[in-house]
């Protein structure tokens, strides 16, 4: 099975595993593997563990190849981002279909056996401002019969250095020792570019994989609309050439995102061995997170201590659009009757004091709630409305995290000409306020120009 048409399988004689090299994700097989320095997904445990660090949410995949004849390979994958960089999991499993039996002089046994790979991955990656390391750490076992199995196992390395739009990536794959066997080791090296705005985007992509069995070089290309419909192409390339695989290496392929939903698909030519299909299904979320609430009181609480926690309490009513009464008199309780009365007022909309004023914070909890919708002008329109507004002392991570969260919006969703210089200053300015904000600190490098 070691054809040009192969490349990404292509590993010598005594080589264990040969499956650990199988193209992973169907977005990056659709680019014919130059996906080391692009790295977006969560198959970056695959191609490159340095770039789960640029994922900008908590990200789920599975994907399914129907392999050639009756084998198939599918797996299941997440990334998730730290403060400091990112941890990755990944499980595969790869079925050879079922292989006829037959004795030393080729005559058929009757019997068939059904090899197949178990292999799962742990992930880490850590990031200083324009350069991210991976590590990963994979243990697989092949079955190739009922008596008869082994496993191991192995570890990638790799790098990856943003310069604004341009990546550069270098790494290895497979350093391991099974008794008897080696493991398909392979070093690889990348560049991606990528050009336009959210109406329409480009992004190019080489990579270079160095192989016992040759040195692959592999092309990709990507188009993309309003960041919803994408277009990929890609060829992988074997310096030797061998006969009836002019085909073999070309690849091709979509993808549609809805939400934070996003559907891919590959299809990529093998010659005459046919062609291979690939659809892989994902899914971000941001986890609810009430820190800075909880911050914010304890802010409230040290600042204004001596008057027993009440002023803090009272903020808490301005943030929910209560109304600001700190100035009122104490009341003596309302009887019963009026109670009730009051109880049967309606409640002020959402988002706004009782006398009809918008405050910072409820500014800033529409925005972020706009956000997670996906609605990144409500967003972004709400959050600069919040910096606008009167904030006290006990208010700083709030308009730290708006100016943040302006900066993630014009980086990634709302862009223009002039997006990444709005992103560096949203990001510059949150850092001024609060310098332990992470979201800035993990995403400025990103956007300035060295």
């Amino acid at each position: 099975m070691t054809t040009a048409g192969q490349a990404q399988i292509l590993t010598g004689a005594g080589d264990a595993f040969p499956s650990m090299n199988l193209p992973d994700g169907a977005k990056a097989s659709a680019l014919g593997g130059a996906f080391s320095a692009w790295a977006d997904d969560t198959s970056s445990i695959y191609w490159n563990p340095a770039g789960m660090v640029w994922l900008p949410k908590i990200q789920v995949e599975t994907a399914f190849n129907q392999w050639f004849q009756d084998s198939f390979f599918q797996d299941l994958s997440i990334v998730v981002p730290k403060d400091w960089g990112a941890l990755g999991g990944r499980i595969s499993y790869i079925n050879f279909g079922s292989i006829g039996l037959r004795d030393d002089s080729g005559t058929p046994l009757g019997t068939s056996v059904s090899p197949e790979d178990w292999g799962g991955t742990f992930a880490i990656a850590g990031r200083l401002n324009s350069l991210s390391v991976g590590l990963a750490v994979k243990a697989y076992t092949e079955i190739l019969s009922t008596y008869y199995g082994y496993g191991g196992l192995g570890v990638d390395l790799g790098g990856l250095y943003k310069l604004g739009d341009l990546g550069l990536a270098a790494g290895v794959r497979n350093i391991g020792i099974v008794t008897g066997y080696s493991y398909p080791t392979e070093a690889y090296t990348g560049a991606s570019l990528a050009l336009g705005d959210k109406n329409l985007s480009l992004h190019l992509a080489t990579d270079a994989t160095f192989t016992d069995g040759g040195t692959i070089v592999h092309h990709g290309l990507e188009i993309g609309y309003q960041q919803t419909v994408f277009l990929r192409a890609g060829y992988q390339w074997l310096g030797q050439t061998l006969p009836d695989q002019e085909q073999a290496g070309l690849s091709g392929g979509a993808g549609i995102a809805i939400g934070d939903f996003k559907l891919d698909y590959a299809m990529t030519s093998y010659g005459d061995l046919g062609l291979t299909n690939q659809v892989a299904i994902s899914y971000q979320f941001i986890l609810p997170e009430s820190k800075p609430d909880q911050e914010d009181d304890e802010d409230a609480r040290v600042s204004n201590s001596g008057s027993g926690g009440a002023r803090g309490d009272e903020d808490d009513r301005v943030s929910a659009g209560r109304g600001d009464e700190e100035s009122e008199p104490v009341k003596p309780a309302p009887t019963a009757v009026h109670r009730v009365k009051t109880n049967q007022l309606p409640p002020p909309p959402p988002g706004v004091t009782e006398d009809g004023t918008l405050t910072m914070r409820s500014a800033y909890k529409i925005g972020i709630n706009a956000y997670k919708a996906r609605d990144f002008e409500k967003s972004a329109r709400y959050l600069k409305k919040a910096l606008s507004l009167p904030a006290s002392s006990a208010d700083k991570v709030f308009v730290g995290e708006a100016n943040s969260m302006l900066g993630i919006i014009y980086q990634y969703y709302l862009k223009s000409p002039d997006s990444r210089d709005l992103a560096r200053r949203y990001y510059k300015a949150s850092l001024r306020i609060d310098p332990t904000n992470s979201t800035a600190q993990k995403h400025l490098p990103q956007v300035e120009i060295q």
